[in-house]
C-alpha cells in the first residue's frame, strides 16, 4: 500500500472516467487469457502492454525499453482488480495525471516504494502467476499477451485514427515551413514542435535532404541545408498509440521521371495494403507486395535493402516484417507499410478490418493521388 509520508490522497471521484470506458473489455480478454493458461494473476511489465492497458504514458525517458510502474492484474476474484507498483517519484503524477480516474474503473490499489527501491520485490510469484517479461517464480506469457494486445478495441481504434489524423495534420503545417536552405535539424524541430503542439509525443524524428536521399533510408537529421527535396519522417504517439508517417517535398519542378518513379512505388504499396486482411499471415502480405518491385520495374531485390514495416499500435514496429513472419493479422490489428526505392518512400498507418484495410494518415490539405482506389499522398510542390 502507499505509504504514509503525504502520498495517501486519491484523485477526484470520477476524473477522466471516459478514459476507462473499454478497460472492462480488456480486463474480459486478460481473464479470458488467464484461464486458458490456468493463471489467476498477470504482472505487465511490457512498454506495450501496459499503454495497452492503461492507454498512458507509462515512460518518463523515451529513450528506455522500460516502464515507471508494473501492473499486477488481480483474476481470481469475481471483479478484476489493479495494483500499481511503482516508486515515490512517479506516484503522485501518475495518480493526479496519467492514472486520474483509474479508481472509478476498477479496483485500485497502490505500492509505492524509495525511488532507490527495486519493484521486484513488490510483484507476486508462484506458480499461477504469469509475466510479460522475466520474473523468477512466474509463468512466461509475453507471446500471449503480445498477441491478446494486437487486436485494438473499438474506443482505441477511434483514438488511432484520431493519433493519425494529427500526426499527418503535424506533418503537413511542417512541410509547408520547410525551405531549401533549411537544416535537417531545423526541420526535424519544427517537426517536433508541430506534434508536440497537437499534444503527441514525437517518438521518431528523421529528415533526410536531397544528397541523402538514394543512399539512406533511416536519414537523421544533419546540420546541412536540405535542398532541393526534403524527407520528413515521424512517428506520434497518444494514448500510447502511435501513427507513422511520411512526406515528401519538392522545391524544383517534379520532373515526369520522377513522378513515374514514385507512382511505380505507390503500386509497390497498393500490392502491401491488398494483400493486407483480416486472416492473412502477415509473412503472405510482406512476399505479395516485395514481388510488386519487379513488376512495377525496380530491382527485385529492393526490398533488401529496407525493412517494408510491420505490425504497429503501441511502437512503430513490433518487429520488421518478412515472409518468414508466421504472425496472422487479426481484426482490429494495425500495420504500418513503408516501401521505398531509389530516394522516394510512402508510409501509413492502417487498420486491419473486416471489410478491408484503412489507411488513416490522411490530411485533406496534403497533395493527393488515387491508387488502387485509395487516396495516397502525393509529393508537395510548395
Amino acid at each position: 500500500m502507499a505509504p504514509e509520508i503525504g502520498l495517501d490522497a486519491r484523485p477526484p471521484s470520477g476524473a477522466g472516467a471516459d478514459r476507462w470506458i473499454d478497460l472492462g473489455e480488456k480486463l474480459a480478454r486478460l481473464r479470458g487469457l488467464a484461464r486458458a493458461l490456468d493463471l489467476d494473476t498477470l504482472v505487465l511489465r511490457e512498454p506495450a502492454a501496459l499503454t495497452w492497458l492503461l492507454g498512458a504514458r507509462v515512460n518518463v525517458p523515451q529513450t528506455l525499453d522500460s516502464a515507471c510502474l508494473d501492473v499486477v492484474v488481480h483474476l481470481g476474484a469475481s471483479r478484476p482488480g489493479l495494483t500499481v507498483v511503482t516508486n515515490a517519484i512517479e506516484w503522485p503524477r501518475l495518480r493526479d495525471t496519467e492514472l486520474a480516474g483509474l479508481d472509478t474503473a476498477c479496483d485500485l490499489r497502490w505500492e509505492v516504494v524509495p525511488w532507490w527501491e527495486s519493484r521486484d520485490g513488490k510483484l507476486p510469484t508462484g506458480r499461477r502467476i504469469g509475466s510479460d517479461r522475466p520474473l523468477a517464480g512466474t509463468v512466461p506469457v509475453g507471446v500471449d499477451l503480445a498477441a491478446l494486445r494486437r487486436r485494438l478495441t473499438p474506443r482505441q481504434q477511434d483514438l488511432l485514427s484520431e493519433v493519425s489524423r494529427d500526426t499527418a495534420a503535424a506533418a503537413t503545417a511542417a512541410a509547408l515551413r520547410l525551405s531549401p536552405a533549411m537544416t535537417g535539424y531545423a526541420a526535424a524541430g519544427e517537426l517536433a514542435r508541430q506534434l508536440l503542439e497537437r499534444e503527441l509525443d514525437p517518438i521518431v524524428l528523421l529528415v533526410g535532404g536531397a544528397d541523402h536521399l538514394d543512399a539512406h533510408r533511416h536519414p537523421l537529421p544533419l546540420a546541412e541545408a536540405v535542398g532541393d527535396r526534403a524527407m520528413l519522417v515521424a512517428c506520434g504517439r497518444r494514448h500510447g498509440l502511435v501513427a507513422s508517417v511520411t512526406r515528401i517535398v519538392s522545391f524544383t519542378p517534379f520532373d515526369a521521371e520522377q513522378r513515374d518513379t514514385y507512382a511505380r512505388l505507390l503500386r509497390v504499396e497498393q500490392a502491401f495494403l491488398d494483400a493486407t486482411r483480416v486472416g492473412a499471415r502477415i509473412g503472405d502480405v510482406v512476399s505479395d507486395g516485395c514481388a510488386a518491385y519487379a513488376r512495377q520495374g525496380f530491382d527485385p531485390e529492393e526490398w533488401h535493402r529496407h525493412h517494408q514495416g510491420g505490425l504497429s499500435g503501441f511502437q512503430p514496429r513490433e518487429f520488421p516484417a518478412h515472409p518468414s513472419s508466421d504472425v496472422v493479422l487479426g481484426d482490429g490489428a494495425v500495420v504500418a507499410w513503408n516501401p521505398s526505392a531509389d530516394g522516394w518512400k510512402v508510409e501509413d498507418t492502417t487498420l486491419v478490418l473486416p471489410d478491408g484495410p484503412r489507411t488513416l494518415v490522411t490530411d485533406e490539405h496534403w497533395p493527393r493521388l488515387e491508387v488502387g482506389g485509395r487516396s495516397r499522398p502525393d509529393v508537395l510542390e510548395p
